[in-house]
């Protein structure tokens, strides 16, 4: 969300980019915190999709239609999306259904991106399958999910962004998943 201009100068706002977070107010000393609401994280989630990757020429996975569980009390956040196994082989048809997964989220300093940590399969659900079979997608399908998504790179923070928080004497701290969204906390730089 990006604030008037008069707001902006009033409150000393600084952007943080791409997540479309909101403003932060400069304060003498402390740590500050940036929220980003469901709606917002929902977006950048819709945004990074479809993912799509090819193993070993014989099938691809297809990850699509994104639903987001906020998680506070674990400081996770579920996500709820379509999947598509495509096969390359003839006569066999594709295999899809849902898969849930969660996962915590983590800053990367080297690299100034925003990061998937600890992801995990919660379920996964086959449509059309017999039980034998089901099982053995489920199995397949919850390692190449979790493959998919190991680390995956949520957000790139813009280095002006970074340098304009870091000249107000603040950088990135820890992530949490609160009621209503995320909350970014920003630690004074020491």
């Amino acid at each position: 969300m990006h604030l008037p201009n008069p707001k902006r100068r009033r409150l000393g706002v600084c952007a943080l980019g791409a997540l479309a977070l909101a403003g932060c107010g400069v304060l003498p000393t402390g740590p500050r915190q940036i929220d980003i609401s469901e709606s917002q994280l929902l977006a950048r989630v819709a945004n990074q999709l479809p993912v799509k990757q090819r193993y070993l020429g014989l099938f691809e996975v297809t990850l699509d239609q994104p639903r987001l569980r906020l998680m506070p009390e674990a400081n996770r956040i579920g996500t709820d999306v379509a999947y598509r196994i495509e096969l390359a082989l003839p006569g066999m048809a594709d295999i899809k259904g849902r898969l849930e997964m969660s996962y915590g989220l983590r800053f990367e300093p080297s690299d100034t991106t925003l990061r998937l940590t600890q992801a995990r399969i919660e379920r996964l659900d086959v449509d059309g399958l017999n039980a034998a079979q089901a099982g053995q997608v489920r199995k397949l399908g919850g390692l190449l999910s979790e493959d998919l998504m190991k680390d995956a790179v949520v957000h790139r923070f813009r280095k002006e962004d970074l340098e304009s928080l870091a000249g107000r004497g603040y950088k990135p701290g820890a992530i949490r998943v609160v009621p209503g969204g995320l909350r970014l906390q920003l630690d004074p730089i020491q």
